[in-house]
């Protein structure tokens, strides 16, 4: 079971660049919980973008993931307060 998806982000003023992610994979079947499983692909999908040269905004991710930005805000933040790495894009990045 695995699924990718071409997305499109903006890389300033009037370009795009396709991106490559990974929304399924088999290893989602070892999450513990809908938590856990949405933060898992949530740190997937931002690792794939940035190797990719792009970073996701909330916005993004929430078109992705179908999940608020509420919740994402929720999920980054604690995956934070874990010590791990989220890049994304705009000015809610900051702590």
């Amino acid at each position: 079971m695995s699924g990718t998806l071409t997305y499109w982000v903006s890389t300033g003023g009037n370009k795009l660049m396709s991106l490559r992610l990974t929304v399924c994979t088999a290893d989602d079947r070892r999450s513990i919980g809908l938590a856990d499983l949405r933060r898992r692909k949530l740190s997937r999908l931002l690792n794939e973008a940035l190797m990719q040269g792009a970073r996701l905004s909330y916005k993004d991710l929430s078109l992705i993931m179908l999940t608020s930005k509420a919740t994402l805000k929720r999920d980054v933040s604690y995956l934070r307060r874990l010590g791990m790495d989220m890049p994304l894009k705009g000015a809610m990045n900051r702590q």
